[in-house]
């Protein structure tokens, strides 16, 4: 199984370029879930979508999910149960399902269902804006840690503040409620492990052909290495064509290609594609076959269009060395922290926790040194 994410900034046509690598995989007879987490996969589709998986074309099914009080949401639901069993007044489980990364636990539980159930070859997620994605990975790595600490035999959770609230009581009441929660939390836990198997997972990332198309290449590169999350590829889109050769669109066009320039040389290795600019947004299923021959040209979608660089743990003579890419990084913008069973490693404001092999969990880090871009945390004999 292949899963292919997309983000980027609003506006640059991620929902587009989704549907489009959806459509090309399923015409190449591959069968294909489109999975929007926005509502841009129904206009990029022209078609009313639910979040239940609709069949739309032959081997292409595609859903569509939007946080509300209509959308089954089993998170939510757990919450609500939850505290009307502690007698708490149930609009509590709205805010606290609204907390920053919390309100779209539903919708990966969503994901993590049609993954382990649907049967596809390939699932191609439309992605939150690139802020917005970018926050969601600790919330899953959260997932994981807790799952190890809080829920015997996989203890974690994102929600780690109020469910300790609550752990108390769970030896002596509510092991119904237990079970739920440790089910729901371990399918969060079991889909960051998809999400962060490269050979699994790929995130592409939509840039806008302006000036932001570099410094977006760099933030993407590296808070996806941070948190272990594969990019393969870049998509500039929306690059004016060719045969635009109006005077009046000459500076639009030299900006255009600065971005672009500027976005291959920050990427290096990694692909960068390019759609051009259409008269209208592309919409339809066959609006959106050539858009992805035209962007995939003799590349297939379904491949890794690109092997990063992984965090790896080498040991030897008892010494044991944690070595992370993490390319744009700057030292002053780095920190190590230890942890009773692993590190947190803070960068840009951002912070990955980094689970250690059962042979180092109990012995802290001696030190760490970071020559661009390996950052390497030791532990010693």
């Amino acid at each position: 199984m292949r899963i292919i994410l997309f983000t980027g900034r609003g506006g640059s046509g991620v929902s587009t370029i989704a549907a489009a690598t959806s459509v090309a995989l399923a015409n190449a007879g591959q069968r294909t879930l489109a999975f929007g987490l926005g509502s841009g996969l129904s206009d990029a589709l022209s078609l009313a979508l639910t979040h239940e998986p609709r069949e739309v074309a032959p081997n292409l099914l595609a859903l569509e999910t939007r946080h509300g009080d209509d959308e089954p949401d089993e998170f939510r639901d757990w919450l609500e149960d939850l505290l009307d069993w502690r007698g708490v007044e149930p609009e509590l489980a709205d805010d606290l399902a609204a907390l920053p990364g919390a309100n779209q636990i539903g919708q990966m539980l969503n994901l993590a269902g049609q993954l382990e159930d649907g049967g596809f070859d390939v699932v191609v997620v439309d992605g939150l804006p690139l802020e917005q994605f970018l926050d969601l990975l600790p919330s899953l790595d959260a997932a994981a840690r807790w799952l190890e600490r809080l829920f015997a035999p996989r203890q974690s959770n994102v929600f780690e503040p109020f469910v300790r609230m609550f752990a108390a009581d769970y030896a002596e009441a509510g092991e119904e409620m237990l079970a739920s929660g440790r089910e729901l939390l371990g399918r969060l836990a079991d889909l960051r492990e998809l999400l962060t198997d490269p050979d699994i997972t790929s995130v592409r990332v939509v840039l806008r052909p302006d000036a932001t198309a570099p410094a977006d290449t760099r933030e993407s590169i590296t808070a996806l290495s941070l948190f272990s999350y594969a990019c393969d590829a870049f998509v500039v889109n929306q690059v004016l064509p060719d045969e635009v050769r109006d005077p009046f669109f000459e500076e639009m066009r030299s900006d255009q290609e600065r971005a672009l320039d500027g976005a291959q040389a920050v990427a290096g290795e990694l692909p960068v594609m390019t759609d051009t600019l259409a008269k209208t947004a592309p919409a339809g299923l066959e609006a959106l076959g050539p858009v992805a021959e035209a962007l995939y040209r003799d590349r297939t979608p379904a491949d890794v269009l690109h092997h990063p660089a992984t965090h790896s743990f080498t040991g030897r003579d008892g010494a044991y060395v944690m070595s992370l890419t993490l390319p744009f990084a700057e030292k002053k913008d780095l920190a190590v922290e230890q942890l009773d069973d692993g590190v947190a490693v803070h960068l840009n404001g951002r912070r990955a926790v980094l689970m250690l092999p059962p042979e180092v969990e109990s012995r802290e880090a001696s030190s760490w040194s970071f020559e661009p871009p390996e950052l390497k945390i030791n532990f010693g004999g």
